[in-house]
This record gives C-alpha cells, sequence and structure tokens, in this order.
C-alpha cells in the first residue's frame, strides 16, 4: 500500500482519545511530537486502538502472529459501512493470521467513532539471507551502554540474518558505500525471542572517526515520513502505515514493529530507517507481509525497544 500524504490529514480520527484509553507513558511521549500536531493525534489513536483493541468483542484469527494500528489497505472485493477513502485506505487495526484464507474486514467502535479491523492472512517474508550479514545490511555503529556484556563497539544488524550463528562465532563484513572497514566482527548479542536485532562487536581500533550520535524516535506514529538506504545504497522514501509498540514495556516477549508502505528484497535486512527531519532513528528493517489488497508493506524492528533492551547508543 502506498500512502498519499493527502490522505493522512484526511483519514486521522479528530481530536484525542480520551486519556483513560491511552497508556499513561504514551500521552508523555506524544507531547514529543507536539511540533507536529498531526503526528502527534495519529500516534495517541494508534495507541488507543492497540489498549483497548483486544478487549473489546472482535472475532480474530486464534493463529494470529502480527497486530499493528494505524493506516490499513481495504481489498477492493470487500465491501462495510466503514467510510473508505477512494483508494481504499482507512484507519483502524491490521490482524495477520498464519492461517489461509481472503481478507476479512470487521468494524470496532471507539469513542463513538468507527474503525476497520483488517484480519489479513500469511506471514513475514523476511529479507536477510542468513547466515552472516555478506548477504544483508548494517543499521549503525553501537556502543554498549550496559554492564550484562564486556563488549564496547559494534555494528548493528538483524537477528534473523545471522540466527544461525552462537555467541562468540566470527562473521565476515562487506563494505558499504560509506565504510570500507572492517571486515570481520563477531557475534556478541542477540535475542532469542521476537526482538529482530544483533550486535556484532568490532575492535576497537575500526571505529571510525567523526561519528555523529544518532537519537532514537520515542513516539513513531502512523503518517511520519519516513526512509531507508537499501543494501545498495538506493534511498527508499514513504510514511509509516502502523505500529505496534507499548511504550511501558521493554522486555523481549513482544516483538515491537514498524509497518511502512516503503520496503526493499532480499539482503536488505538490517538497514537503518531514520526520520529525515530530525534524522532520528525509528527501525530495523526486516522484510515484508501482505497489506490485505494483494500488495507488500515493509515491515521494521522499532529502534526504542532494541535500544531499551539491549542498552545502546547509537552513531552514524
Amino acid at each position: 500500500m502506498l500512502l498519499d500524504p493527502e490522505t493522512i490529514a484526511q483519514l486521522v480520527p479528530e481530536g484525542i482519545p480520551p486519556a483513560g484509553i491511552v497508556p499513561a507513558p504514551a500521552l508523555v511521549l506524544a507531547q514529543r511530537l507536539s511540533d507536529r500536531p498531526l503526528l502527534s493525534r495519529s500516534y495517541l489513536w494508534a495507541a488507543a486502538l492497540l489498549n483497548v483493541g483486544f478487549q473489546l468483542p472482535i472475532t480474530v484469527p486464534p493463529r494470529f502472529n502480527h497486530v499493528s494500528a494505524g493506516f490499513v489497505s481495504r481489498n477492493t472485493q470487500s465491501a462495510n459501512s466503514y467510510p473508505w477513502d477512494e483508494s481504499g485506505v482507512g484507519f483502524g487495526l491490521y490482524v495477520m493470521s498464519a492461517g489461509e484464507g481472503p481478507p476479512t474486514i470487521g468494524i470496532l467502535n471507539l469513542e463513538r467513532q468507527t474503525f476497520p479491523v483488517v484480519v489479513v492472512y500469511g506471514q513475514p517474508e523476511l529479507h536477510g539471507r542468513p547466515p552472516n550479514p555478506s548477504n544483508a545490511s548494517s543499521a549503525c555503529w553501537v556502543k554498549n551502554l550496559g554492564t550484562h556484556s564486556s563488549w564496547n563497539e559494534g555494528i548493528l544488524t538483524c537477528r534473523h540474518a545471522v540466527r544461525t550463528l552462537s555467541k562468540g562465532n566470527s562473521v565476515t563484513l562487506v563494505p558499504s558505500g560509506h565504510h570500507n572497514q572492517p571486515g570481520s566482527s563477531v557475534l556478541v548479542e542477540i535475542d532469542e525471542c521476537t526482538i529482530d536485532a544483533a550486535v556484532l562487536e568490532i575492535q576497537p581500533s575500526d571505529w571510525p572517526a567523526g561519528l555523529n550520535k544518532l537519537h532514537v524516535s520515542k513516539a513513531s506514529a502512523p503518517g511520519q515520513q519516513v526512509q531507508f538506504e537499501d543494501r545498495n545504497g538506493v534511498l527508499q522514501t514513504g510514511h509509516i502505515l502502523r505500529v505496534f509498540n507499548y511504550p511501558t514495556y521493554i522486555g523481549n516477549l513482544f516483538g515491537q514493529r514498524v509497518i511502512a508502505d516503503c520496503k526493499g528484497v532480499a539482503g536488505d535486512s538490517g538497514s537503518l530507517l531514520l526520520d529525515p527531519t530530525p534524522k532520528d532513528a525509528v527501525g530495523i528493517y526486516m522484510g515484508t507481509i501482505p497489506d490485505g489488497a494483494g500488495g507488500k508493506d515493509g515491515i521494521f524492528q522499532d529502534m526504542s525497544q532494541v535500544e531499551a533492551f539491549f542498552q545502546l547508543e547509537f552513531h552514524y
């Protein structure tokens, strides 16, 4: 699904949801978007839908494996009372199930407003080519701020590109369009649960001079402009469609995700998703998921969860 910028203002619900259905930390984080009021409103409605959506009487498949809130796409053959725009885009919930079947659309009524619940059948298509990043991409340089591990400097990539390796294994690196070195690294951090991120340790002498600190977008919102540079150095641009994040939870039992209308191909996994305006890190490219209307959306690991769980400082 490609999101028309003019559609964003038309489809984000009016007003803001009552404080009682938005987690308190989300209300605080929304203030970071105070200079972009439309995105602040979009973020708050997405947080509200994620917070209460599954407490309401909506029917979802028993084997659903992903949920996100924001802009959803309607299959052209589906129809109901929700006021879709001309291109078949709305603001609501997206649910993906590992089963099979055509997309379905339900309705969720919340605070006197109507939201679609799009149910899609399929699986994420991960765009790394294991077992090492010589066939994937890297996001940025990182420093260890935690006490749980003794490494100091490293490179951040996606977990699924190195998932067949064990900690301590060597990982070959190939030059990017920005750096020729280092040529080797060691896998030192990898989540065994749901966070699609891993850290490759490098020697202190391989840390480049003149890097800038990279801040993280704490309140990623549907409609937010984003971009990433793929493995070949080509800039892919678009907007955030949906999010699945919980500011109150920093563990690894739930992989927090960002869905966007820009995507790559096999080998681009690990690329860094940025908000180009403040140049904040938003996520790590993983691959694609079906959009519910015959196309594909890009799926990214939320960078805020990576920062908190691994206790990292990012540089570029």
